[in-house]
């Protein structure tokens, strides 16, 4: 699918939220794309690493892991079914 014609459904930090959205979506034969970012980017992870290293640490030990941002996009001539779909089974 060709992202530029895609809209934004739902995004959230959690995959199990994710997970629900899809399994609807696949259910009505919408199709869908999931954009997945972290909420820390590159440069942020890459100061995490190196301090770390020089402090000779596991990686998040005792620390809580980097999350996640999960995004859903529909076409967007299927947005408003989509969402109704979705809100409609909370």
């Amino acid at each position: 699918m060709i992202s530029l014609f895609m809209k934004k459904l739902t995004v959230d930090t959690s995959a199990e939220e994710i997970r629900r959205t899809t399994t609807i979506l696949e259910q009505n034969n919408l199709k869908y794309e999931i954009r997945t970012s972290r909420s820390r980017g590159s440069i942020g992870s890459a100061m995490d690493a190196r301090t770390y290293a020089n402090a000779n640490l596991a990686m998040y030990k005792g620390a809580s892991q980097p999350t996640f941002i999960y995004s859903v996009y529909v076409k967007g001539k299927e947005y408003d079914r989509a969402r109704n779909l979705v809100k409609g089974s909370e």
